[in-house]
């Protein structure tokens, strides 16, 4: 074989590895996004920050901008400050509704006045239309759902409340999906829930055969008594995904309480925690620094008796700037099982959240997601922020508002 014979083949070989790169080069050709991916919010002023994830105040804005005829969004709340993260994308929604996109807001009725004028803010959108979601003479639950449809084709779920602190001083996780398996079901529930705001009648629907096989990809959904048939409770889908760990549990909640009301006990994630701990399951729980002082508190120093079973509580310092309130905390609600199996979603583990408040988890099966939110979650565990609580201690309460 000749130099030059050589030099063609290499130059060749060379060819075709460029193409891959060549191709994503050219106009209008983009990289393949996936159709799923977590999307995080962090403290300011911390390193907890996953380089490999987007921000939820850049994915809010890339949605919000490509929206071309419809914006659904399901909200806890809305407050907004000057300057603030969340003001680009109240601008952007305008943007929408000055080109035509319809925006549907629902806000939770007992949490319309904590922003009075960004509410008011939405309501001027050209197009739009505000609704209050009202659960009262139904049962004592809320909307504490937070999510949001654009297109009907592309969906952002999340821990995230519709609040500027939950963009720039909070620990939070949540999802972007594109898989419409999920996005069809999301807006199905939304109607739902627009219609039970503007006539307040609970909807009658059909029974339905219990479902074969758990899909990969599931929204479930609480409360049972506003979710159709289809839709499982989401209570039962944690409880079955904590009864198949087999290796490690990972759980990150704002709080976790099994006393609900002024004394009733309610055991169900409870005793699934444990179940799992006996059966040699390592199990760790983290919460936010606002258990401490709580009612719950004697029940976390006793989970931490239990062989297999550790609970770690994350503490933020305060910003730069001051005390802010009802921030600086870990608002992230997950959990992760042996980094195979990721619920992720809006629900506080307390009874109320999965029997009367409206709120949506997503829960992924043999998924990459669980691995990186076990990633997530071992970087806070493994933090300065955290501490191992401590069963024989007694704690100040922190300061929250």
């Amino acid at each position: 074989m000749t130099v030059r014979s050589l030099v063609l083949i290499l130059a060749a070989a060379l060819s075709l590895a460029a193409l891959p790169q060549a191709a994503h080069a050219q106009p209008g050709i983009q990289p393949q996004v996936p159709a799923t991916r977590l999307v995080q919010s962090i403290p300011a002023e911390t390193d907890l920050a996953d380089p490999a994830l987007p921000f939820a105040k850049d994915v809010w804005l890339d949605l919000i901008r490509g929206a071309k005829t419809s914006v659904e969004a399901a909200e806890f709340y809305v407050t907004s400050r000057p300057g603030s993260a969340l003001e680009p994308v109240l601008a952007e929604l305008e943007k929408a509704g000055a080109r035509g996109v319809m925006v549907r807001f629902l806000l939770s009725s007992k949490m319309l006045e904590q922003d009075p004028a960004s509410v008011a803010r939405i309501r001027r959108i050209p197009g739009a239309e505000v609704r209050s979601f009202d659960l009262a003479g139904v049962s004592k639950g809320i909307l504490h759902a937070k999510y949001f449809v654009v297109d009907g084709r592309e969906a952002f779920l999340g821990s995230q409340n519709f609040d500027w602190r939950a963009l720039e001083h909070i620990h939070e996780l949540g999802v972007r999906t594109t898989d419409a398996r999920i996005v069809s079901r999301l807006s199905r529930l939304f109607a739902v829930d627009w219609t039970f705001a503007g006539d307040r009648k609970l909807p009658d629907f059909p029974a339905l055969p219990p479902a074969i096989a758990r899909p990969d990809a599931e929204l479930v959904a609480s409360p049972p008594f506003l979710t159709p048939k289809d839709i499982r409770p989401a209570i039962e889908a944690l409880v079955e995904l904590l009864g198949q760990a087999r290796q490690t549990v990972r759980v990150q909640l704002l709080v976790y309480s099994p006393i609900s009301g002024q004394d009733h006990y309610w055991p169900v994630l409870d005793n699934a925690l444990r179940a799992a701990a006996v059966r040699g399951v390592k199990v760790k729980l983290l919460v936010s620094d606002w258990v401490l002082g709580g009612r719950a508190l004697p029940h976390l120093k006793a989970l931490t008796l239990i062989p297999n079973l550790e609970v770690k509580v994350a503490s933020i310092p305060e910003a730069k700037e001051g005390h802010i309130p009802f921030s600086r905390t870990i608002h992230s609600k997950y959990l992760v099982v042996d980094e195979a199996h990721l619920a992720l979603g809006t629900s506080n583990w307390e009874e109320g959240y999965f029997t009367e408040s409206r709120n949506v988890e997503l829960i992924f099966r043999d998924s990459p997601l669980a691995g990186q939110a076990a990633r997530i979650f071992d970087r806070l565990w493994d933090s300065r922020y955290a501490f191992a609580l401590d069963p024989m201690k007694a704690y100040q309460k922190r300061k929250v508002d």
